[in-house]
Order: C-alpha cells, then sequence, then structure tokens
C-alpha cells in the first residue's frame, strides 16, 4: 500500500540554467554555461565536486585515441603529445584546462606536458581546482543537496523540488541539464529509458541476462609504494608484469614515463595474493605526484549482482568493496615494492551503470567501434569498451589510431523541451555506454550540454531544435575536439 503526502515546498530562486548533478559531467556544464552568460545553479548531494573524477578516483581518462600496438601508441601516440598534442588527443577544451592547470604545478601527471591515456592528480588539488573553476564562472553551488520532484508542464520543466538541510525547495530555470548519472530528473520527468541490458543489448552480445548491469567497484588510494622496489622485481620476473589494455605500455614504457615524471599505469600478476578467487588475478597500478602513492584497482573492489538504484544492493555492496580493498592490501604487502603500502582513501561505492535514457538517437556498439561521424557531433572519444561480456569479434579488433564520436541527440531526452542530459546516463546501448561513460568524455558532454543549454535561453525552443553548427563553432572556438 502507497500512502500519499502532501509537500510544502519554499520557493527558492529562479535561474537560466539548473545543473543537476554536480558529478564530472555535471560541475563543466555548469561552467560551460555561466561562462556563456547563463545565470547557473549546480546542484549537489555531496559536499565535494566531481564524482568520480575527485571521489571517486577514477582519475581523467581518456584524452587520446587509441592504438592496441604498444609500440605504435608510443611512438605515434603518446610521443607525439610533446610536439603536436591536438593531433592524437580526442577531448581537450575544458577537460584539458581543468588537467593543465594541475599538470603545469606538478599537481597532476599528463604525459610530456599534456593529458594522455590518463590524468591522475592530488586528490585535494583536484577538488580545489574544480572550486575555483566553478567560482570564477559565477556558478551557484547548492551542496547536500538532491533533486526529489519534478514540476512539468506538458512538455516543458518548470521547476524542480530539492530537499536538503532547510526542508523541501522549489527551484525555477528555464533549461535544466540532467547529470545524476542515475538519469533521476529525466526519469521523474517521464522520459522512458533502459535499465541495465536490454533484449537488443543481449543480441549485441553485451549481456548475460536481461537487466544485468555492470558490477559496483572502487578504485582506491595507497601510500608506501617503492615503486624502485617494485621495478626491478618486475624486471627480474617479467611474467609478473601485465600489460593495461587501455593505458597500452611496455614495462619499458612504464619505467620511462614514471623516471620522467609523467603518468604510468601497469598491472601486476598477483596469483594465491587474491583475497578473492579470480582465474587470473591482477591488480591495476596508477602512479600519483606523491613519489609513494599510487592508485590500486584488484580483486575484492568490486560486487556483482549489483543494482544501483536498490539501496540494500548499494549498502551490500559498499560493505564488500571497503573490505575487499583492505583484504587487498594486506595481502599485497607480500609483493615486492609493495611491503609498506597503507590504504589512505578507498571511495565509497562507485555505480558503472544504471538507466540509459532514450534520446532522440540512441548510440549503438557499431557507432562506437567503427567510429561512425556525426553530423551533429558535439564530442569525441577514444576510450575502447570497458564493459563485459563484449563479442568476441570486438574484441579482436584492430584499432589502432582509434576514435568514436558523440551526436548532440544522444544528449536530447524524448518527451521533454528543455532538459538535456550529459555523463554515464545518455541514449546509449550498454556496448557504447562501455566506451562513451569514461570522465573525460563526461566532460566533453558536459561542456556541450552547458553552452547548448545557455544558447537554448537566448534562442527559445526545444533541445531537438537547436542550431547545431552554432552549437559545434562553439566548441571548436573553446578549444574542443568533435
Amino acid at each position: 500500500m502507497m500512502n500519499e503526502y502532501k509537500i510544502q515546498a519554499k520557493a527558492y530562486a529562479s535561474y537560466d540554467v539548473v545543473v543537476c548533478g554536480g558529478g564530472t559531467a555535471g560541475c563543466f556544464a555548469a561552467i560551460a554555461a555561466a561562462r556563456e552568460g547563463a545565470r547557473t545553479l549546480l546542484i549537489e548531494r555531496t559536499f565535494t565536486p566531481g564524482g568520480m573524477l575527485t571521489l571517486g578516483e577514477a582519475g581523467i581518462t581518456k584524452f587520446t585515441e587509441h592504438c592496441k600496438d604498444v609500440d605504435k601508441y608510443k611512438t605515434e601516440v603518446l610521443d607525439v603529445l610533446g610536439t603536436k598534442p591536438e593531433s592524437v588527443q580526442v577531448v581537450r577544451g575544458l577537460a584539458r584546462e581543468y588537467c593543465k592547470r594541475m599538470i603545469d604545478n606538478g599537481l597532476a601527471l599528463g604525459t610530456h606536458g599534456e593529458p594522455g591515456s590518463y590524468v591522475f592528480t592530488d586528490k585535494e588539488a583536484a577538488v580545489a581546482t574544480m572550486m575555483n573553476m566553478l567560482d570564477e564562472a559565477g556558478v551557484e553551488v547548492l551542496y547536500d543537496t538532491r533533486v526529489c520532484l519534478v514540476n512539468k508542464e506538458g512538455s516543458v520543466i518548470k521547476s524542480v523540488i530539492v530537499v536538503n538541510k532547510e526542508g523541501f525547495s522549489e527551484i525555477a530555470a528555464d533549461r535544466f541539464i540532467d547529470a545524476t548519472g542515475d538519469g533521476d530528473v529525466a526519469t521523474l520527468s517521464g522520459v522512458p529509458f533502459n535499465l541495465g541490458a536490454t533484449e537488443a543489448d543481449l543480441k549485441e552480445g553485451c549481456g548475460r541476462k536481461l537487466g544485468e548491469m555492470m558490477n559496483f567497484g572502487t578504485m582506491y588510494r595507497v601510500r608506501g609504494v617503492n615503486f624502485e622496489r617494485l621495478f626491478e622485481y618486475l624486471k627480474e620476473n617479467p611474467d609478473k608484469f601485465h600489460q593495461h589494455e587501455f593505458g597500452v605500455m611496455s614495462l619499458d614504457d612504464v619505467i620511462e614515463s614514471y623516471n620522467r615524471g609523467d603518468m604510468c599505469v601497469f598491472r601486476i600478476k598477483i596469483g594465491e595474493l587474491s583475497p578473492t578467487p579470480h582465474p587470473n588475478p591482477v591488480v591495476q597500478i596508477y602512479n600519483l605526484p606523491s613519489k609513494d602513492e599510487a592508485i590500486l584497482l584488484g580483486p575484492g573492489c568490486a560486487f556483482n549482482n549489483a543494482n544501483g538504484l536498490d539501496a540494500k544492493s548499494l549498502s551490500r555492496g559498499q560493505h564488500s568493496i571497503k573490505n575487499g580493498a583492505l583484504a587487498l592490501t594486506k595481502n599485497l604487502r607480500e609483493f615486492p615494492g609493495l611491503e609498506n603500502i597503507t590504504a589512505t582513501y578507498i571511495p565509497d561505492v562507485g555505480v558503472r551503470e544504471t538507466r540509459h535514457i532514450v534520446g532522440e538517437y540512441t548510440v549503438n556498439g557499431l557507432d562506437v567501434v567503427m567510429g561512425r561521424k556525426f553530423e551533429d557531433a558535439i564530442a569525441c572519444g577514444g576510450h575502447p569498451v570497458d564493459i563485459h561480456p563484449i563479442p568476441p569479434e570486438i574484441e579482436s579488433m584492430d584499432m589502432n589510431h582509434w576514435r568514436f564520436y558523440i551526436p548532440y541527440r544522444a544528449l536530447v531526452p524524448k518527451g521533454v523541451d528543455n532538459l538535456l542530459v550529459a555523463g554515464r546516463c545518455v541514449s546509449a546501448t550498454r556496448l557504447a555506454s562501455g566506451a562513451i561513460r569514461p570522465t573525460a568524455q563526461c566532460i566533453a558532454m558536459g561542456e556541450a550540454a552547458g553552452i547548448a543549454s545557455a544558447m537554448l535561453v537566448k534562442s527559445g525552443g526545444a533541445g531537438r531544435d537547436i542550431n547545431v553548427s552554432e552549437l559545434q563553432e562553439k566548441l571548436v572556438e573553446k578549444g574542443a575536439i568533435i
């Protein structure tokens, strides 16, 4: 039995653009809208902006086109970042500006002074830089606040109802951006969505059962890493080294990059040190600006049968992942170079997938893997599909100098005229979403959604009717790659 309650919400204020969700996509959507002159409010449920980029320790990935071949990737992509970065980067604009502020001050690791495959940062610098950019743009931020209801008339959202320590408040705006990750605002507005694997996803070879969602996970921070000892051991025991499939660096490349003070990423085979059963247990290691710090991801850092829209599933996942990361840390102290590691920050449970909203266009797996170009492209990406299972023919594809494109229509939800969506819940199949959801691509989508929303404040009309050519011109002027 459902009980009905009346909510009394006080009027808060009215804005040109309200961005719901201050994660990776939402922060940059707000910055972009405000820089275009829109009076902008950012609503964030935690006390920290940035989402997976800051709170989730996921780093910023991926800025470059991809190459499977390790030698090609080094000589034709990574090394080119030092001379002609714009020729191999797939994301620039606000994302590059954010990273360069930190890289140039030694607070983040890039490649030859540029964002490359990955950028990992000093944790507090990442938060402070984000806050500074929000302040500089004139974005108003409400922390510890979440949207719980939407007031919609016809196909137009008039206001959202939020809840925080003040109780319930009603916030009106001309335009709204849903960057909640789960598509909460779109769903409350009646936008159709797919939850996890659909029949079409199963036919595409991307899922084992209907409704299946990616597992929860976390990447966590440790201190006490002796990289020099670790590298010496790996050189003496090359069978313990495992090339990272997205970072694509040989052991020599890893050591060279580390010694240069650049970003490096690799895996180690840990065998019986795994705290959970696994046929081939490996741990991913990402270095950080502080020489003895690293980000780790490995066995124990995931929770299967996950549902990010179910409170019990989230709660069980939280306990499992926290305990798993601590167990992994303890076991890894038997690995040379990691004898003295201590976990210093284990993020809350990380949700990789829930709703995929249905937009004016749904990006599919073929669009991504074949690098289909769109007339309304507003962002570019280079991250391979990170979801399992994926069809074997895709895993075996030659992906040298590979990149994909994201159309504006994927950000435009069906049935609501003044709402755009940015981040992992945009209109895409599971296979496509596995490449679109990484942080650098989320920043690019956020920037496009913010500029588009500010444009629509001035021009009026539905989101689907925007002058795409003008939007693309603005993005290119700001250094974005489309």
